[in-house]
């Protein structure tokens, strides 16, 4: 079977045991996810946090966002930039329109990549090497590749998963945070 044809599988075999988005246990398991991340050193020693705005089928951020801003911490959220693999960042402004890949984008001012201190990224699966799986864009992993910030995957327990197989340009967070546990890998 080829990678893709494995990455493929696997995300057909996460998404089917996920909570259902919208479901009482889905936004349960989200807030515990981001409740956990926000109380963590993670967060604690960051200035900086580059947080992604949630699809419908992901772990959230809003509540997230509301603790780090309560908390006096600066955040950000990516922009597709066309042509370009490497994700760029924004400050909110409270403003955000539907991106090139549909998902919410910020209008604010740009933030240096060099300054995120921690990178908080969504994925599909993750294994407990720090492996994940996104959406197959490669957007995240080039970021990834760029940015000096400590990246975390915010996830679902049912998303942990064995092993997640890699290609060459597939980058590992260094934590993980479910609703259950915070791990560093």
């Amino acid at each position: 079977m080829s990678l893709d044809a494995e990455k493929r599988e696997l995300r057909a075999l996460v998404r089917a045991r996920m909570p259902a988005p919208g479901s009482e246990a889905f936004v349960a398991a989200s807030v515990a996810a981001q409740q956990r991340l926000f109380r963590s050193a993670l967060v604690t020693d960051a200035r900086v946090i580059a947080l992604y705005r949630a699809l419908p089928s992901e772990c959230g951020t809003a509540a997230l966002a509301a603790f780090l801003e309560a908390a006096g911490k600066e955040t950000c959220y990516p922009v597709v930039v066309p042509g370009a693999r490497c994700l760029e960042f924004r400050r909110s402004a409270g403003v955000f329109v539907s991106g090139s890949l549909g998902v919410e984008e910020p209008t604010g001012s740009p933030v240096p990549l060099s300054t995120v201190d921690l990178l908080v990224v969504p994925a599909i699966a993750v294994d407990a090497r720090g492996a994940r799986l996104g959406r197959g864009k490669g957007h995240y992993d080039a970021t990834l590749a760029a940015c000096a910030g400590f990246p975390v995957a915010l996830v679902f327990e049912s998303q942990l998963v064995p092993s997640v197989p890699l290609g060459e340009h597939d980058r590992p967070v260094r934590a993980i945070c479910t609703e259950t546990q915070l791990l560093l890998v």
